[in-house]
């Protein structure tokens, strides 16, 4: 039999070709661009997973391409940006799936953000801006700054603006108008301080097992481009309880009852505010280090529910061996990536630092103000996350990535007069 994936995350197909192929069943990939997924299709696991090229945007398209697999058994969404258009696909198939209006609640940062204050689980609600509206005067004297715009549906720190005083509130909302916005609109919310951290979940039929915190290391505002991250943070006993509680209390608000999820959060001085919840297994290499961490497979729950049973990894041990920490890789400058300079360093480096590449020689790196412009995540262990993160800060000082200037740049700086 055949599970399909709707789409995945960068990293990860491995392990959920592994996890299929353990419960006697093949990976299908569905995907608009293979090239996304490189460095997995590249290992040996790519033998173990079918490729379709298809416009996994177009439900229609889809289906007529499942149609073609005749053992079908389940499908799998892994990510928020498909999400919606995977559980269309499902509902027409009838096959397990998650709740679909819980999942498009999330998907719209303004109204799960008014629900959760109505609920009397976040201290502010969300208003939602269109950014060619001339209406503006009236939206900068009521708002109370600093405010944060973003994309109502965005993801990975893309098309979000700090706006701390009514003055800055134009710029925010030019550039919006410039950038494809995945929920056709924008949300002004209130900025909350404090650093931020992420939960990481599985709910089955409403009841939650909770794998733990992750930290984040970010850059400096006004970006909010994420840098560092350690798994599992050690918390005092209370402190993990009473976010534990929290966080059934989010879930439940919003119906959310099946799935993955990855909860961001600002610790604030009163309390955790929420940032996002993500309907899925947390992106960048937070899955690699949870299978590191507990030393298990946990894409074998993508698999289980695809197929409708509880997931093993309910039930399973969750005590952690090790921490894990992984440092996202920025160039200095935009450019063509060349090479990364530096990884003979890294042989008797305490942790096993390990690279994993997002981008390969001759990409072009265009965007540095968020995780578009990620070359290649380092990831490293320790006896807990803080000596993780002590770790992979350390070996990440002697990488360097080396790009070159883009054709297309290198023509606009002789036009303008620019000297290199």
């Amino acid at each position: 039999m055949t599970i399909v994936t709707h789409e995945a995350l960068q990293f990860g197909l491995g392990h959920l070709a592994a996890a299929t192929a353990e419960r006697g069943h093949r990976l299908c990939l569905l995907t608009r661009d293979r090239s996304a997924y490189r460095y997995e299709l590249e290992r040996d696991a790519g033998r173990r997973i079918d490729v379709v090229d298809v416009e996994t945007l177009d439900a229609g398209k889809v289906l007529d391409r499942l149609a073609g697999i005749p053992d079908l058994a389940g499908l799998i969404s892994p990510t928020d940006a498909w999400s919606l258009h995977a559980l269309e696909v499902a509902e027409k198939l009838g096959v397990p799936h998650q709740n679909a209006e819980s999942v498009a609640l999330v998907r719209n940062k303004a109204r799960f953000r008014n629900l959760l204050n109505d609920r009397g689980l976040t201290r502010c609600r969300a208003e939602i801006v269109d950014p060619r509206s001339a209406a503006r005067a009236e939206l900068k004297a009521r708002l109370a700054y600093p405010v944060v715009v973003k994309d109502i549906a965005g993801t990975s720190s893309r098309s979000a603006w700090l706006v701390r005083r009514p003055g800055e509130l134009d710029a925010a909302l030019d550039a919006a108008k410039e950038v494809p916005l995945l929920g056709g609109g924008l949300t002004v919310e209130s900025y909350f301080c404090g650093p931020l951290f992420s939960i990481e979940a599985l709910t089955w039929r409403n009841e939650t097992r909770i794998f733990g915190v992750s930290s984040r290391v970010m850059s400096g505002e006004p970006q909010f481009r994420e840098e560092g991250l350690s798994f599992p943070v050690a918390l005092p006993t209370a402190a993990m309880e009473e976010l534990e509680a929290w966080l059934v209390r989010v879930l439940d608000a919003v119906g959310y009852s099946d799935g993955f999820s990855h909860t961001e959060f600002i610790m604030t001085t009163t309390g955790p505010e929420v940032v996002e919840v993500n309907p899925r297994l947390a992106g960048a290499l937070v899955g690699e280090a949870i299978c590191q961490t507990f030393d298990i497979n946990v894409y074998g729950a993508f698999v289980d529910m695809a197929l409708g049973r509880r997931p093993t990894l309910m039930d399973h041990d969750l005590r952690p061996r090790r921490g894990i920490a992984q440092f996202l890789m920025y160039p200095t400058r935009a450019g063509v990536v060349e090479a990364i300079d530096g990884m003979g360093a890294l042989a008797d480096h305490p942790g096993g630092p390990s690279l994993y590449p997002v981008l390969f020689p001759g990409d072009e790196v265009r965007n540095l103000t968020d995780q578009r412009g990620c070359v290649a995540i380092l990831l490293a262990s320790g006896d807990t996350a803080e000596l993780a993160l002590s770790n992979v800060l350390s070996a990440v000082g002697k990488l360097h990535i080396r790009v070159r200037e883009s054709q297309a740049d290198h023509v606009r700086r002789i036009a303008e007069g620019v000297p290199a």
